[in-house]
């Protein structure tokens, strides 16, 4: 009994000694900042330049400094008011963005500080930080790394996303939906991936991001699909997820055992079929996965979007176009000729087939592996009604959980009545009764 409260009050200190260290480096990081712009604000730009790392040193001069603080008052007006401070932590660099008010507006001043506090960059943002940290977040509970990954000419980094503890994590494998979709999901000024990330490490939970090859590389891809590369979900999904599958279970803090895949949207839709495809995965978390196919989807939407949007002949003639290359995507044997432009966003005849040939459904049906499908019912991009035709379909199925949420969006973002795209540029964050939902499933699940 002495050892156990002996190891109680080890834990605590602990606790209690990196809390500190945490606010310890805010303190300071806020001390930097707050530093420098005295000195841009007295003009002291020589001393200032010389705060910064040797690559800062390389890239700016002390002129180019001054310039950059002088245009901000001659679009602004008179400096009046240097704002409050916030403070990030990410893979070794701390980061401020204090709010600076002028006369005409305000913006924001974001500097980044290596381990030595010497400066290592200076942007100009918005005033409002783009990214709001949930309060459910401690960022300082987990650190990140970056991942290398995919064929050469088309290489990307992965953001490993790890608790800050001694010990192997369940690890789950965040995977995008349709278009070109970055790491955190970015939507206005939201990044319902990254919270989904930090939520769960904050839950003991690893977790894995990573920009589609589409983000970065989607004009490359249709030119190697004119020399006969032809272009499907092999390279806009499948290659780069069977290779972090691979990275991610030799990383010493994952557990190999238990890692899961979490497709949102598409990536939920395309699940059964990455499941097949990555047989050493635990399992998976479908979140918003439709199951009517994608052109059938789209005319939905557009159904939806109609009467909310289609004010002259012109909005009502894109409709009727969009609509027309919805249909088109669902004939079978498209030919090689068939031109991209009277295809949905521009994906060639390829990418169609080798979707209208497989059969996702089928495939969920065999799949014996334990899944969690979630559900806004406020969403109208993949409406409840696919989550229903889930279940009905898998009703037999043990192995599925189903979970729906009243409020929610599609961007498992709260709201109230009818949603519109309108509410995707209001600011906010995944509910943290979300993230717990998820982690209490992983948590739930047998250990091999």
């Amino acid at each position: 009994m002495k050892l156990t409260a002996n190891f109680s009050l080890l834990i605590i200190s602990i606790l209690l000694s990196m809390n500190a260290f945490a606010q310890k480096n805010e303190a300071l990081a806020v001390q930097k900042s707050v530093e420098l712009i005295e000195l841009f604000k007295t003009e002291q730009y020589e001393k200032a330049y010389s705060l910064g790392d040797d690559i800062m040193l390389r890239r700016i001069s002390p002129d180019r400094l001054q310039g950059i603080w002088e245009s901000l008052a001659s679009v602004n007006g008179d400096l009046k008011e240097v704002g409050t401070t916030s403070y990030l932590f990410i893979d070794t660099v701390h980061i401020t963005t204090t709010k600076l008010k002028y006369k005409n507006g305000s913006v924001g001043l974001r500097l980044s500080f290596g381990l030595d506090w010497k400066l290592r960059g200076l942007f100009i943002v918005d005033a409002e930080p783009m990214y709001n940290i949930p309060e459910y977040v401690n960022t300082f509970g987990f650190y990140e790394i970056k991942i290398p990954f995919g064929p050469a000419g088309f290489e990307g980094e992965a953001i490993l996303t790890v608790p800050i503890q001694q010990k192997k994590y369940p690890c789950i494998i965040i995977i995008g939906g349709s278009g070109p979709i970055d790491k955190d999901a970015t939507i206005g000024p939201n990044r319902i991936y990254k919270d989904f990330s930090w939520g769960l490490a904050n839950k003991g939970i690893a977790t894995v991001r990573f920009d589609k090859r589409t983000k970065a590389y989607f004009g490359k891809m249709m030119e190697e699909h004119k020399n006969g590369n032809y272009y499907t979900i092999e390279q806009e999904f499948l290659e780069d997820v069977k290779e972090l599958v691979k990275k991610v279970s030799k990383k010493e803090a994952i557990d190999a055992n238990r890692i899961y895949l979490m497709g949102h949207s598409q990536g939920g839709g395309l699940m059964p079929l990455f499941l097949k495809q990555n047989k050493s995965v635990a399992g998976a978390i479908m979140a918003a996965g439709n199951y009517t196919t994608m052109p059938n989807l789209m005319l939905y939407q557009f159904d939806y979007l109609m009467p909310m949007q289609v004010k002259t002949k012109s909005d009502s003639a894109l409709f009727d176009k969009l609509r027309a290359q919805a249909k088109n995507a669902t004939k079978s044997n498209l030919s090689n000729t068939f031109p991209n432009d009277s295809l949905p966003a521009m994906y060639p005849f390829s990418y169609w087939n080798y979707m209208n040939k497989i059969e996702f459904v089928k495939l969920a049906k065999s799949n014996k592996k334990p899944v969690l499908i979630i559900q806004g019912e406020r969403d109208y991009q993949v409406p409840l009604s696919e989550y229903k035709l889930w279940k009905d379909a898998l009703v037999d199925h043990n192995n599925y959980m189903f979970t729906s949420f009243a409020k929610l969006n599609h961007l498992f973002m709260e709201g109230e009545g009818k949603s519109t795209p309108d509410e995707y540029s209001k600011r906010g964050n995944v509910p943290e009764y979300v993230i717990d939902e998820i982690a209490k499933w992983i948590k739930a699940q047998p250990r091999k």
